[in-house]
Parts: C-alpha cells; sequence; structure tokens
C-alpha cells in the first residue's frame, strides 16, 4: 500500500494552556464553553487510557500514514483512523493519556518516536505535551512536566512521574499496563511484578521518586473487575483472590459508557438492523481500567466513551462523529477494538 502524508492542521490559530469548560476556544469564537466530550465544570484533572491499536492513531515522524501487516493487512483504513482521532482528541479535554500499543511494532521503533508523538499531540490539540515511552507500546502524554520515567520489569508496563501544578497538590506516579492476553497466570505474575515496583517505591528505593508520592494504575488488563490480576493492584497485595471484590487501596469507580448502562470496553458494536438506526448492543468485556489512589483526589466522575452509541444529541453536544472510534466495518459489526477509559478528579 502506498503511504501519503496525513495532513496536519494549517495553523494553530491560539496555544491554550488548559482546555476546560471556562477555557476560550482555539477557533477565537466568544463561546465560554468550548464543545467536548462531558467535564464536570469543577474538574481539576482528567485522566484518559486509551489502546491506540497498533500505534494506528499516530502518523509515521515524517508524516506519512502507517502501514503495517496490522493496519491495511487487516483492511482497516489507516487515513481515515488517523483522521477520526486527530478529530475527536482535542475533544477529550484531557490533561494525561496513558496509552497502551503506541510504538508497538519493531517497525514503528525506526520511524516514531515518543518525542515526535508528543509533537504531532500537540498540533492536533492545540496544546503543549510531554511524552514518554518505553520503546513496547506503552506511552504517557502529559500537559504537565514528566520527571522520570522508567520500564517495569517484566510487567508490560511503565512508569512516569508527573510534575502536577501547585494546586493540584503532591506530583503523581503514573503506571502505563498492558498485560498479555493469556494465559491467567503470566497475567498474574505480570500484576505481582507491577506490585514489586510500587512496594520498592515505597521502601524509598527509587531515589528518583518520592516514596509517599501518590500512584494512579491505568492500562489494559486484558482481565474483568474481580479476577486475580486486578485485584493484585486494587488491594496492593500478592496474595489477593479471584472473585474479592473488596477495594483497599484503590478507588473502583465501575465507569459505564455514556448514555448507556454497558461497561464492556472491548469488543465490537453489533446492529440488529442497518447500522446507525437500529439498536445497538455494545461490548460487554470490560479490561481497561483507570485505578485512582484513595489519597490522592476526589473523583468527580468516570465513564467510558463509545461514539457508536450515542444518540446525535449528545454527538452534536460534544462535537464529536459517531464513527470517532471506529477501527473497521463488517456489515452490522463495527470493531472498535479498545474504548477509552475517563476520569476526572478534583
Amino acid at each position: 500500500m502506498r503511504t501519503r502524508p496525513f495532513p496536519l492542521a494549517a495553523s494553530v490559530l491560539v496555544a491554550m494552556s488548559c482546555l476546560s469548560l471556562k477555557a476560550t476556544p482555539i477557533d477565537g469564537s466568544t463561546e465560554t464553553v468550548p464543545k467536548g466530550i462531558h467535564r464536570v465544570a469543577d474538574t481539576r484533572l482528567r485522566v484518559v487510557s486509551y489502546n491506540g491499536y497498533w500505534t494506528s492513531i499516530f502518523p509515521r515522524d515524517n508524516g506519512e500514514v502507517r502501514t503495517s501487516e496490522w493496519i491495511d493487512g487487516k483492511g482497516i483504513d489507516g487515513e481515515a483512523r488517523l483522521h477520526r482521532f486527530a478529530a475527536w482528541a482535542p475533544k477529550a479535554h484531557a490533561d494525561i493519556w496513558a496509552m497502551q500499543e503506541v510504538i508497538y511494532s519493531k517497525e514503528d521503533g525506526t520511524d516514531t518516536t515518543a518525542e515526535g508523538i508528543g509533537k504531532y499531540f500537540g498540533k492536533i490539540t492545540g496544546q503543549s505535551w510531554h511524552a514518554a515511552a518505553d520503546g513496547r507500546g506503552r506511552l504517557v502524554l502529559s500537559r504537565y512536566p514528566i520527571l522520570w520515567s522508567g520500564p517495569i520489569r517484566n510487567a508490560r508496563g511503565m512508569a512516569a512521574l508527573i510534575n502536577l501544578p501547585d494546586d493540584l497538590g503532591d506530583d503523581l506516579l503514573l503506571i502505563n499496563l498492558h498485560f498479555f492476553t493469556k494465559p491467567k497466570e503470566v497475567q498474574i505474575m505480570q500484576a505481582t511484578r507491577a506490585l514489586d515496583f510500587i512496594d520498592s517505591v515505597r521502601r524509598g528505593e527509587h531515589p528518583e521518586i518520592p516514596k509517599e508520592t501518590p500512584i494512579m494504575i491505568c492500562g489494559d488488563f486484558n482481565s474483568l473487575p474481580g479476577e486475580r490480576p486486578y485485584n493484585i493492584l486494587t488491594k496492593l497485595a500478592g496474595d489477593a483472590v479471584e472473585g474479592d471484590g473488596k477495594v483497599n487501596h484503590h478507588h473502583n469507580p465501575s465507569p459505564r459508557q455514556l448514555n448507556s448502562k454497558a461497561k464492556g470496553t472491548y469488543g465490537e458494536v453489533a446492529w440488529s438492523g442497518e447500522v446507525g438506526t437500529s439498536t445497538p448492543q455494545p461490548p460487554t468485556r470490560t479490561i481497561d481500567h483507570i485505578l485512582a489512589p484513595k489519597d490522592f483526589m476526589e473523583i468527580q466522575q468516570a465513564f467510558i466513551f463509545n461514539s457508536l452509541i450515542l444518540p446525535e444529541k449528545a454527538l452534536a453536544q460534544y462535537g464529536v462523529e459517531r464513527e470517532a472510534i471506529l477501527l473497521s466495518r463488517e456489515g452490522n459489526h463495527e470493531k472498535i477494538d479498545h474504548l477509552p477509559v475517563f476520569m476526572d478528579l478534583k
């Protein structure tokens, strides 16, 4: 498949320091509330966790549309996916993104860097972003400086120490994970290695990380709430057992998809009739999570963004297209891979 440059915005009119509900829109209009995915007015920090499917939401550093066996080889329109993400990402009004499957393949590593993605993200959002990646699929984008980042050994994860503004309190250690799909024993081992890292931080074994720093855990766990890998992290206990729903150290907000009772973050949307005109069945597997520490900030809201099932009125209110998060379509089945999870804190 021939590659061609992905057209970026011709210019950025205003470099915004914050895209909150009180910000001035980038187009310079006099609106006091810009369109975007619902954010409660007194939210001070929004975090989004999102699996970007084989870096398909970003171009190469030179601007070319990305191609690979996992994109065009699977019948996915890479250019359309880039355009869709570039259109809705600014409407997310996020402060921090924890991303998985970004700079994921060996090919990605030869033509794509965290710095390049950070610059590109700045162009499509009109903001300045700091970026860090482990080169194996995990990427963190932050509006605030990243003081340190590094891989978490044998956990398929990375950590990033983010220097939050003084009015938000302490800095934040963001842990970004992507466990294997199976077997469960390997997932348990990866969760345990992440726990080992957290314990080592608490013991003061990382001089670059103050040991009392609040720790938020994000990512694609490939496991459901209540399963042992999830419980190891919510309880910060290596001996956590399956099925124990009590959460000790991290909040479990149990987010639902906007305008829906569905909790799934992975799979596809299936329509009973013509796509977009009949009632859809959304995904039911919940494997993407954000776990906020109880000693950090207060959770305002947590939700899953699935544009495919939103009513037209909500899409217009948020300023997003129905196909924003679409990966591919086969008849009445719309594959999404993963849905982004949002958490707002004050």
